[in-house]
């Protein structure tokens, strides 16, 4: 530029700016800026995790809030503290008690398995005590006794022997830190359970984040949508709006839908493991509901409540090999029928467009990133990111391989 006389004197060059004023400086600035914020979020994840808990919460339960709003008397703020409460009683005291039971039968498991291999490593130690074969066979049960057999006939007894010796131990370990205590005494002890009481004050500490940033979340949720709205520019207002509609589709879809399915599954699976006997039912059922997210990754509980059926030495029906081998393929299959003709039609409803391998890589990746923080984040970014390829992205680079653009990328005004 140059001033009124055209001598050049008004003219601005790139030495005269700062550096926020050249534009690809601001651009590199600003991705700086959103990894910043990412790197900030994982680091003080404390407070950022139990804030998208509240985000998350408050956004699946917000259809839940307009029903009791729309069919109740209570005002917003009544139906959100209502909500809370039976949330609290429904959901997370039910919760913390099987999360309770099912580290003690996890417990309970591995002391009475690690009992077993003492037992069977004592015997094979002394293969003409034909007491401690009794013991064997009547306390530890016949799958146990099999594998005593099998040991002592074995021509590499030696090293067998050294191998039950370490697993022995490692679950006898493993026992006592499922605990949260040590066989030390003294400072060992103390510090453990000091260890236990920061890890209970921690998680007790993020619930109450949680609920409290959720009440203000859910109660501003309307102002904060229209806050959104006010930010849009105006020449992409109705671009971005419909974007948005489709990302809360799936998401709404995928999170309302299959976590929520995930949910009834994890009581049907662990009541089905009670009912026929597998230990630790209280892990064994929610692990493989878990996994029921992934399609047929849930077969993988079928060989694993086998075993410990197996191991577990039930007398009568449950002891039975038919029963052994048939009751954990049963429960898996009806649990696959619930899931496919009953919880899916009924909770999920059609296709959240949200497929199988995007979700597994994208938390996986958060959660390699950035830990819990990422996890949470990473499915709606990926999301978010699928929405922009297909509605964005693809037309503009269709339209560049048909010779109808210059540049593929969707950037206004670009190659032109």
């Amino acid at each position: 530029m140059s001033d009124a006389d055209g001598n050049g004197e008004g003219r601005v060059t790139w030495r005269d700016l700062h550096l926020w004023q050249i534009q690809p400086v601001r651009d590199v600035l600003l991705a700086l800026a959103v990894v910043g914020l990412f790197w900030l979020g994982k680091k003080i994840s404390v407070v950022t995790v139990p804030l998208l808990l509240a985000v998350l919460l408050a956004y699946l339960c917000e259809p839940v809030i307009r029903w009791m709003e729309r069919r109740t008397s209570l005002h917003r703020r009544g139906a959100v503290v209502t909500l809370l409460a039976l949330l609290v009683l429904l959901v997370v005291v039910p919760t913390l008690a099987g999360i309770s039971l099912g580290v003690a039968q996890t417990a309970t498991l591995l002391s009475s398995t690690a009992s077993r291999i003492e037992l069977v490593y004592q015997s094979v130690q002394s293969p003409g005590d034909r007491v401690l074969e009794g013991r064997v066979s009547n306390e530890a049960g016949p799958a146990w006794s099999w594998m005593r057999d099998q040991i002592a006939d074995s021509a590499q007894r030696d090293e067998l022997d050294r191998v039950l010796e370490m697993v022995g131990a490692w679950l006898r370990n493993s026992t006592w830190s499922l605990l949260g205590a040590t066989a030390s005494v003294g400072a060992g002890a103390l510090r453990s359970a000091l260890r236990v009481v920061g890890g209970v004050f921690t998680f007790a500490f993020g619930v109450f984040l949680t609920g409290f940033f959720f009440y203000f979340v859910a109660t501003g949720w309307s102002s904060l949508r229209m806050l959104s709205l006010r930010v849009l520019p105006d020449s992409h207002r109705e671009r971005i709006i419909d974007l948005a509609r489709k990302f809360d589709a799936v998401i709404s879809g995928f999170v309302r839908g299959r976590l929520t399915i995930a949910f009834v599954q994890a009581v049907f699976f662990s009541v089905a493991y009670w009912i026929i006997g597998v230990p630790a039912a209280l892990i064994i059922g929610p692990s493989v509901a878990v996994l029921s997210i992934v399609p047929y990754l849930a077969l993988i509980g079928i060989p694993v409540s086998i075993v410990l059926l197996w191991l577990e030495g039930h007398t009568g029906v449950r002891g039975a090999w038919w029963w052994v081998l048939g009751a954990p393929c049963v429960v898996y299959f009806i649990g696959q029928a619930l899931d496919d003709y009953v919880l899916t039609p009924a909770i999920q409803g059609k296709s959240t467009n949200m497929d199988t391998p995007t979700i597994l890589f994208a938390s996986l990746a958060g959660g390699a990133l950035l830990g819990v923080f990422g996890m949470l984040i990473a499915i709606p970014i990926a999301a978010c990111l699928k929405i922009l390829i297909v509605e964005v992205f693809w037309p503009r680079f269709r339209e560049w391989a048909e010779g109808r653009a210059s540049d593929p990328l969707p950037i206004e005004g670009a190659g032109e």
